[in-house]
């Protein structure tokens, strides 16, 4: 694989390098063109040089959402992405530490990060065995961005896994022509700090430039062993020719971070919302390195070449280097569930102990992806194709065990491994039948190859196992053009998807065989804006066959178990409005109401011998259930947004957000649900001038204005017992801190 790799990485820089010499002779970047028709053409190409082809344009019959870099920089505030996207309709973020500084995820119409599909310039960042992308593990990545497109529904043809609830379509910053420095300082409660700075020459005359941008970003976060240390790196060094654009991209993450995936139950908070039960070993006694390390190192390389002015190429090569770990203290674990032989220490035999572990991973991740674009007249036509290999390997050690006699130091007691290659082809066009009436087709292959290999490090199962996927996604739809400020669309898409990692290991311990879930996707919309008045709707309908449903239990690391459900549905309405009476008031609401329901499925519960004894039995109890709700699907999402500049140079911009109830299990067990929440946020801001040289800006953010401690994430359980026992629920609650304040300082020459 690695040979294939480097065959494809020489070829791409023969292409490039012949391209790169015959383009620089016709004319120099820096020379400036004449504005006619043809160089306007070439502008409107060579003006990204990630020209992405799973983007959606104006006129693409997809429900989405488009932040630029102005609107990214105003939202972030010593947060991760989930949280700079909450006025995005249908989307709930959550949080681990109570802050959003830590591990953060998000969820759309209910699905998952495992189901939204994220790329970076094109590039998948969703990990390719859980299929979730970890925001954590790229800090402070939306202060490098220059935009975002989120596309709600299956969108577009996506790289990587396929999108089953929205995709997340980002870019980093484009080169300035000229060079800057930036500096922002963000400060606050909780032990909050936050430093970012960045660099760039602009564009020299010969078509070169570098830019760099470092942030680093330290919090104590709300609950115990909240803490975080990150830091990232971005740097970007392009060429640009008259016809062709080079650019070398380098992105650095580094993230430690209190272990906070266990959340806590009522018992254990016993009113006190800052409890974490991660590494307890007694009551007020605590294991201090509980922790999750990890780095990751992406190198990726682009090139655009205008073939002709019809015909734009892009291509790129990506590598992503990771390697981390997680260590826990863990009490009275079974030397049997490590294939230990139990431990005899001064003539008393210990079949379990308390003892110090390190679960470990490195991975590499390597992608090729090519597409060309051809516009004239009526006709928009993208094909493209991306290859890419994942060769990710776990394996665990043991640093101290309390009852030991024969267990060398670091010992490794489990190792495996998965490979797997994901291909996929597409091949687009957008059509003006009419005048104002566009066509729209999008058709995708994908090809998977899974492979594990080794016992699984929970329990010693043999998780070995090969299986493979072939997917055709189909896209259609039309886009209609009313007039300037009205538009009509609708369309229908396909959208399979594999397995993760953790559903097929966890699978294989109940004789399961999970199957790949399929999703039909209707949408109609309809948009007015006039820049005073905005109002849009959108109707959804997906219909999914084997949608793999959380049972509400997790695995040690935090993971919720899986089932396959044959039949069930999301059908909902999104509304958005905006009103802009005057230049210094802005109104802005959204709102999500839905249904989300499974039919004809069995819930199995854990089940034990009694209470005492907790002994697991090999029989589970059942229950089949007719029509239920999806998990973690609120039937109403509602957000609203006042902003207000009374003077140019100060504005303050208040938020307001509502979640309904959600259940958290797929069993409707009434007593396993996550409670309705509402929360306010606002953000007051001055910018200014210091001495003609520099732009600052100085702004007070507050969180959670109404200081409530609510639960924005959940995790539970139905415990049964063959005695009679009545049945019992557990559920772990991640709670969100009251009121608490950030102050940024920002700078930019």
């Amino acid at each position: 694989m690695k040979r294939f790799f480097l065959c494809l990485v020489v070829a791409f820089a023969t292409f490039t390098a012949v391209f790169a010499r015959t383009t620089v002779q016709v004319r120099h970047v820096a020379e400036q063109p004449k504005k006619n028709v043809t160089d306007s053409l070439k502008a409107f190409y060579l003006k990204d040089v990630y020209v992405d082809g799973h983007r959606a344009g104006k006129q693409t019959p997809v429900a989405q959402t488009n932040l630029d870099k102005k609107e990214i920089q105003s939202l972030t505030v010593a947060n991760y992405l989930p949280y700079v996207l909450w006025m995005t309709p249908s989307l709930v973020a959550t949080d681990e530490n109570g802050t959003g500084s830590g591990n953060t995820a998000l969820r759309i119409r209910g699905t998952d990060a495992t189901r939204i599909n994220v790329t970076l310039n094109g590039i998948p960042l969703n990990n390719p065995e859980s299929q979730e992308m970890y925001w954590v593990d790229l800090p402070d990545l939306s202060s490098a961005l220059e935009s975002i497109q989120i596309q709600r529904g299956v969108g577009t043809s996506t790289n990587g896994p396929s999108a089953f609830g929205a995709s997340i379509n980002m870019t980093t910053r484009e080169p300035g022509m000229k060079p800057y420095f930036e500096s922002a300082t963000t400060a606050g409660s909780y032990g909050t700090f936050q430093q970012n700075v960045a660099y760039g020459t602009g564009l020299t005359k010969h078509g070169y430039s570098l830019d760099l941008r470092y942030s680093n970003l330290a919090s104590d976060g709300y609950i115990r062993n909240g803490w975080c240390k990150h830091q990232s790196l971005v740097a970007s060094f392009s060429k640009r020719f008259r016809q062709s654009v080079l650019r070398f991209n380098y992105l650095y993450g580094e993230e430690h971070t209190g272990i906070t995936w266990e959340g806590a139950t009522d018992y254990q908070m016993n009113g006190d919302y800052t409890f974490n039960p991660a590494g307890e070993i007694k009551p007020g006694v605590y294991y201090g390195n509980e922790s999750d390390n990890y780095w990751q190192h992406h190198f990726q390389l682009f090139y655009t070449q205008e073939l002709s002015k019809n015909l734009l190429l892009n291509a790129s090569l990506n590598y992503t280097d990771g390697f981390g770990y997680y260590e826990e203290y863990k009490q009275d674990k079974k030397f049997s569930s490590m294939g230990i032989p139990a431990q005899t220490v001064d003539t008393v035999t210990y079949a379990s102990s308390d003892l110090i572990r390190r679960k470990n991973m490195a991975n590499g991740f390597y992608t090729g992806n090519i597409n060309l674009k051809y516009a004239k007249d009526r006709l928009n036509v993208q094909g493209g194709a991306m290859y890419t290999y994942y060769d990710g390997s776990h394996y665990a050690n043991l640093l101290w065990v309390e009852h030991n006699a024969t267990i060398p130091a670091n010992y490794e007691w489990v190792r495996n491994q998965t490979d797997k290659t994901d291909a996929n082809a597409f091949i687009k066009s957008e059509y003006q039948v009419l005048k104002g009436l566009n066509a729209y087709i999008d058709l995708q292959y994908r090809y998977v190859d899974y492979s594990l290999a080794g016992l699984d490090d929970d329990d010693m199962v043999d998780m070995t196992q090969h299986r493979t996927w072939n997917f055709f996604n189909p896209k259609a739809g039309i886009f209609y053009q009313l007039n300037p400020s009205q538009q009509l669309y609708a369309s229908v898409a396909v959208a399979n998807r594999e397995p993760a990692r953790a559903d097929l290991k966890d699978a294989i311990k109940f004789g399961n065989v999970l199957k790949a879930e399929e999703l039909t996707d209707y949408e109609v919309g309809y948009k007015f804006d006039n820049q005073t008045y905005l109002f849009a709707v959108n109707l959804y309908y997906m219909d999914y066959t084997n949608q793999l449903v959380p049972t509400g239990q997790l695995n040690d690391v935090g993971y919720k178990l899986m089932n396959n459900i044959a039949k069930s549905y999301r059908k909902g309405i999104e509304l958005q409005a905006g009103f802009r009476p005057y230049r210094w008031l802005q109104l802005d609401a959204n709102a999500t109401l839905s249904r989300n329901k499974a039919f004809d499925y069995t819930v199995y519960y854990d089940t034990y011998d009694n209470s005492t004894d907790w002994n697991e039995q090999s029989t589970r109890d059942s229950k089949h259930i007719d029509e239920g709700n999806l998990p973690f699907s609120p039937e109403l999402i509602a957000a609203g947004s006042l902003t207000i500049k009374p003077v140019d140079h100060i504005k303050l911009n208040v938020v307001e957000k509502y979640v309904d109830k959600q259940y958290i299990t797929n069993t409707q067990n009434d007593d396993l649900t996550l409670p309705s929440y509402h929360f306010a946020n606002a953000t007051l801001t001055y910018d200014f001038a210091i001495n003609h040289l520099a732009k600052a800006q100085i702004g007070l953010t507050v969180n959670n204005l109404y200081s409530h401690h609510y639960f924005c994430n959940a995790w539970g359980g139905e415990y049964h017992f063959v005695n009679g026992e009545p049945v019992m629920t557990e559920k772990g609650l991640y709670v969100v801190a009251p009121r608490n304040y950030l102050v940024k300082f920002a700078l930019q020459f």
